[in-house]
């Protein structure tokens, strides 16, 4: 079989696999072990095996820092260390949470119809990044009537590392919540839902994050270009005797960008944002439809 093309690699699905070796590369055995150390927690913890795992992969960018979010290419590429949510649907109207790290309580909340999903910000809570990825697939999906789940979360993307943990969450929670409900959108739709999804949290991000944790492809980074649509092209790394190898160093400072981002993150986002509308006037262009007629959510220009 061919190698997707970039417009074959936004429209098709999320594929789906089972085989580790289709997932990872190098030795399996840690990864197996995972795996079933993940599947051994979710009897423990529900009784009975899960259907189905999903996952998304944190990513590290290589060039393009904090210009997603104006719009403009950037080249990152997705790491080995991923996010996991084992997944089993049942009939009554609760969606369990837990989490494999017991730094992170269980928790649960109604998915009755009509019910509205509210994400409190205040205390900032780990299940808050899961009812993004839930709230956002349910719309995106137009599912009245959503499926109840059992969900076991396992993530080994360093927390407020710079790696996009939170992304992944997100990204991974809304395929869970898509394949639960039996509808799975094109991953540039899904990539869509889970940058969307992720501002409830209140970060105001740009698409480099969900886009690399969706769209990646094995042994290649991924240039991204956002404008005027949603554009990916796979750049896969030479062959060479020893092989290509990318250090990432974790400083172990973290920064956590759903509490500073008042501060930090959506202020860049908002002085990058009025900087663009200021020099739009100045050079007499305000009123084109590329800066008039933006997306209020991007605001891109």
């Amino acid at each position: 079989m061919a190698a997707p093309t970039a417009a074959e690699s936004t429209t098709a699905t999320v594929p789906s696999y089972t085989a580790l070796s289709d997932i990872y590369s190098g030795s399996l055995l840690k990864h197996g072990a995972r795996f079933q150390s993940l599947v051994e927690a979710f009897i423990a913890a529900y009784g009975s095996k899960p259907s189905f795992i999903v996952r998304a992969p944190g990513r590290v960018n290589i060039i393009g820092e904090h210009i997603d979010y104006c719009g403009f290419p950037v080249f990152p590429m997705a790491i080995v260390p991923d996010f996991l949510i084992a997944v089993r649907a049942t009939s009554e109207r609760r969606i369990r949470l837990a989490n494999t790290n017991p730094k992170y309580p269980p928790y649960e909340f109604s998915c009755e119809p009509g019910t509205r999903v509210t994400i409190n910000n205040a205390p900032h809570d780990w299940v808050n990044y899961f009812k993004c990825g839930y709230k956002g697939a349910v719309d995106a999906i137009d599912c009245a009537r959503p499926e109840g789940m059992q969900c076991l979360m396992d993530g080994s993307v360093p927390s407020s590392a710079g790696l996009s943990s939170s992304s992944a969450f997100v990204c991974c929670a809304a395929l869970a919540t898509m394949k639960v409900n039996g509808r799975l959108l094109s991953k540039r739709d899904v990539v869509a839902t889970a940058v969307a999804s992720e501002r409830y949290i209140g970060t105001n991000g740009g698409g480099m994050d969900q886009t690399t944790s969706i769209m990646s492809q094995s042994q290649s980074a991924v240039f991204i270009e956002f404008d005027p649509k949603l554009e990916i092209t796979p750049v896969k790394f030479p062959s060479t005797t020893p092989p290509i190898a990318f250090v990432i160093a974790n400083t172990l400072v973290v920064s956590d960008k759903a509490v500073t981002a008042p501060v930090c993150y959506n202020l860049r986002v908002v002085e990058t944002r009025i900087g663009a509308l200021i020099l739009a006037k100045h050079l007499g262009i305000a009123d084109r439809p590329a800066c008039k007629d933006v997306d209020p959510l991007t605001f891109k220009i």
